[in-house]
């Protein structure tokens, strides 16, 4: 009984050896950063509203979820408590998929069991829709979606603080295809189709592609507008100016995927007939050795494609709705592709 005596007063927080210390206290704080952009600078807090982190013990089984979101998560000096005995972990974070009841969730992650939910069914699966015209399509403009993984070892101590990082890789897209047409006559936004397709519905917990149903994305929005343009005269007059007329159309997808840039297409039809089909995550990443000279970093294509997440594409007409050339804008970046067979 006296030697236990001695040795929980040892042990204790509260006893002689930690009298000048107070209590014990030991706090893990994860903090993330969304700095995997074409910038290189952290944009969490003005990008990321919203946290669902899923700890997995070190035989792989779920163990515990923690959430935040709103004004908590939007602060610079966010950090998340994990509330974790000390041991190994593999961490996961889905982030962006609670919307405050905006808009219908765009992601849907299992709800996992104690114990029981194994690391690799923690998938994250794309909200799709059917109909007689295809199986699956979305239509919807997607919400942002952030992916985070790390392996960590919590220190078995009595006191302290330890601050971890988690990164985070932005997994939708924004794509934008405008039609011009040269000629100036009207182009109404009913005549005209836009479909772009790819195996990209379900990402596993390390944010690999699962999935092998082909999900057709949709316009969420499509639109009629003209641009002004100086004719090519010699003349400065704006009097002079002539319009062409255009239709803009605005798709989200999913993670875009290196190994899926020849499959990865953009097919226009109006009228009856089909005006182009571009596999244009080829044209998109035609700009990555520009930054990779801008900001002196090497990049893959697939740490291209997760950094960038908006693309525009200007699809050029003539009068008889055959594309003349294509310009792909990537931020200040342009690809200019001509269609030399017409």
């Amino acid at each position: 009984m006296m030697l236990a005596a001695v040795a929980l007063l040892f042990s204790a927080c509260e006893g002689l050896v930690y009298d000048k210390e107070g209590d014990c206290v030991v706090n893990y704080r994860l903090r993330f950063v969304y700095n995997k952009n074409l910038k290189w600078a952290d944009a969490f807090p003005s990008e990321v509203h919203s946290v669902h982190l899923y700890a997995f013990d070190s035989n792989g089984l779920f163990v515990k979820e923690f959430m935040a979101n709103g004004e908590e998560v939007d602060s610079e000096d966010y950090r998340m408590l994990i509330d974790l005995t000390p041991g190994k972990y593999t961490l996961v974070a889905w982030c962006g998929m609670e919307n405050e009841g905006v808009a219908e969730k765009s992601f849907t992650v299992p709800v996992p069991v104690a114990g029981q939910t194994r690391l690799e069914e923690l998938t994250c699966a794309l909200n799709v829709k059917s109909d007689s015209e295809s199986a699956a399509y979305s239509d919807t403009m997607l919400r942002f979606l952030y992916h985070g993984m790390m392996e960590l070892d919590l220190p078995n101590v009595y006191n302290g603080d330890f601050d971890y990082t988690m990164y985070l890789t932005k997994d939708t897209n924004h794509i934008r295809v405008i039609l011009q047409q040269l000629s100036g006559e009207d182009m109404d936004s009913n005549d005209f189709d836009f479909r772009i397709e790819d195996a990209n519905g379900l990402l596993g917990y390390d944010n690999d592609p699962l999935g092998t149903e082909l999900i057709s994305y949709r316009p969420w929005d499509i639109l009629s507008d003209e641009a002004g343009i100086i004719p090519n005269d010699g003349t400065e007059m704006r009097s002079d100016m002539v319009y062409a007329k255009g239709v803009i159309a605005d798709l989200s997808t999913n993670r875009l995927l290196a190994d899926h840039q020849d499959d990865f297409i953009l097919t226009v039809t109006g009228k009856g007939k089909k005006i182009a089909q571009l596999p244009i995550m080829q044209y998109a990443l035609m700009s990555k050795e520009y930054y990779e000279m801008a900001y002196d970093h090497n990049m893959t294509e697939q740490d291209f494609l997760d950094r960038q997440d908006e693309y525009i594409y200007t699809i050029i007409l003539d009068e008889a709705l055959r594309w003349l050339e294509v310009h792909i804008n990537i931020l200040s970046w342009r690809v200019v592709v001509r269609n030399y067979e017409i």
